[in-house]
């Protein structure tokens, strides 16, 4: 009898030990699959295999530089969810200059010509851009915008402001002699940007990639 009496009291000790094992595990299976707060931000969080999103900026003026410089982002690979911004500066290469010279006159109206002429022409540049990019770049956000100053202290300001992860601009391949004298903004931005810069040079017939684009 005393035997029977111990099997049975380890009978029923094992047999609670498995109760508690499978309820323990019950348990926990069913908290696992319940649903918590932080199941919906977890659905934007990228996976760590998947590059994350960039933001790139594309300063564009309609020349054939700008145009080399869309094509290069129009056909590179851009993580989904990124954001292209293009950034119009309009900016006379006509020096102000103080209307006491009789010459000055003619200067100034042609730089007041020149402001027109942009003001104008930069609307349509920006649209006919913004759907070649949304057509070749279906997976980023494409936005635009239009400041009036210097173009390389513009794109500099922007970039900064905006936080952008890289800056990819056209390069006019002026000579030597040219860039002493009107300076280079690609070597400006490159130089002094808080991004990567990535300059695209124009390639044959480049002006003709794009619809709205002006040989500036």
């Amino acid at each position: 009898m005393t035997w029977l009496f111990i099997l049975a009291i380890v009978g029923v000790v094992v047999t609670l030990t498995l109760w508690v094992i499978f309820v323990y595990i019950a348990v926990r299976e069913i908290k696992t699959e319940m649903p918590t707060g932080s199941f919906a931000p977890a659905l934007n969080m990228p996976r760590a295999d998947e590059p994350a999103p960039v933001k790139v900026l594309l300063p564009i003026d309609g020349s054939e530089a700008s145009i080399a410089a869309v094509q290069e982002v129009a056909h590179c690979q851009l993580p989904p969810g990124s954001t292209i911004e293009l950034l119009y500066a309009i900016h006379s290469r006509l020096p102000v200059i103080p209307d006491f010279p009789p010459w000055a006159v003619t200067i100034a109206a042609a730089h007041g010509e020149s402001i027109r002429a942009q003001t104008q022409h930069a609307p349509e540049v920006l649209a006919a851009v913004a759907k070649h990019l949304e057509t070749h770049q279906r997976h980023a956000t494409v936005v635009t915008k239009t400041v009036e100053g210097v173009p390389k202290e513009e794109i500099l300001r922007e970039a900064t402001a905006w936080g952008a992860d890289r800056i990819v601009l056209g390069s006019h391949g002026r000579g030597r002699a040219q860039r002493a004298v009107l300076g280079s903004t690609a070597s400006a931005v490159a130089a002094e940007a808080p991004c990567t810069v990535q300059i695209a040079r124009p390639r044959p017939a480049a002006a003709q990639a794009m619809p709205g684009a002006n040989a500036a």
